[in-house]
């Protein structure tokens, strides 16, 4: 039986845990396989976070689902690695992309530059069971469908024909219901790959922002979920920012079998 110490953190209600990178190889495990032990129902995932490398240098983050699988970019758990430094400001580095943070009151800023931005806005026709849906590239695969009322929509459904869509979706998708909630402003629901359905997802909410400034809408856009909001904007250096909330709570420890 070996103890891990790790801290949680919620981020729109996207719970996850985060683990230092030099605790997980004195600790001999498989980051994939103690996502799978320790996360369970109540956690979303596992952030392994390396910041070894010192001043000056982006802190590296992993993500896990809750399956094991990985997660690919998560912008709610990079807005959690930014609390975790206790800074007003840096950058963080997941996925190969590099992305600068700040504290803005009460919030954390992301910034997602140009560069890592798709090149193309081909939104793709998807046919699932809530209607068309669009899909999204954007760093994990995104499948963004516009339903008349986001609460009635039989989200597992619409979420298994979008992945079913093999050609676009060889790898699986996040899968983004959302409707309409006035100017500037969307409802969404999310079911993500390898975790089902979360309080909110921040990849997704940038999904959403692209196809809606793709389909012509100017201006910020703010995305309500289920675990709260996020503010995007357009970055002038044709990025985008985005803002929310997250916060840590006290360290915790699960004792795994070895």
């Amino acid at each position: 039986m070996v103890s891990i110490q790790v801290q949680p953190g919620n981020a729109l209600g996207n719970t996850l845990l985060l683990l230092q990178k030099s605790v997980l190889l004195h600790s001999g495990f498989d980051a994939s396989a103690l996502a799978k032990k320790i996360c369970g129902h109540q956690y979303d995932g596992l952030l392994v976070v390396d910041a070894s490398k010192g001043e000056g240098v982006p802190v590296e983050v992993v993500i896990w689902n809750r399956d094991g699988s990985s997660g690919g970019a998560c912008l709610n758990g990079l807005r959690l690695v930014a609390r975790w430094t206790k800074k007003k400001s840096g950058q963080l580095k997941m996925d190969g992309r590099i992305l600068d943070w700040r504290i803005v009151g009460d919030e954390v800023e992301l910034h997602l530059h140009g560069r890592d931005m798709p090149k193309e806005m081909q939104l793709a026709m998807v046919v699932t069971a809530g209607g068309p849906g669009l899909s999204v590239p954007f760093w994990n695969p995104h499948c963004v469908v516009p339903v008349a009322d986001v609460g009635a929509a039989n989200l597992s459904l619409i979420a298994e024909s979008a992945r079913a869509v093999k050609i676009y979706f060889p790898a699986g998708a996040n899968v983004e219901v959302v409707s309409e909630d006035g100017p500037g402003r969307v409802r969404m629901r999310v079911d993500e790959r390898g975790v089902g359905e979360t309080q909110a997802c921040a990849s997704g909410a940038v999904a959403v922002a692209l196809s809606a400034w793709g389909g012509g809408l100017e201006g910020p856009l703010m995305v309500a979920m289920p675990g709260g909001e996020l503010r995007l904007a357009r970055a002038e250096d044709g990025g985008i920012k985005l803002r929310g909330d997250a916060f840590l709570t006290e360290e915790v420890s699960f004792f795994v079998d070895s």
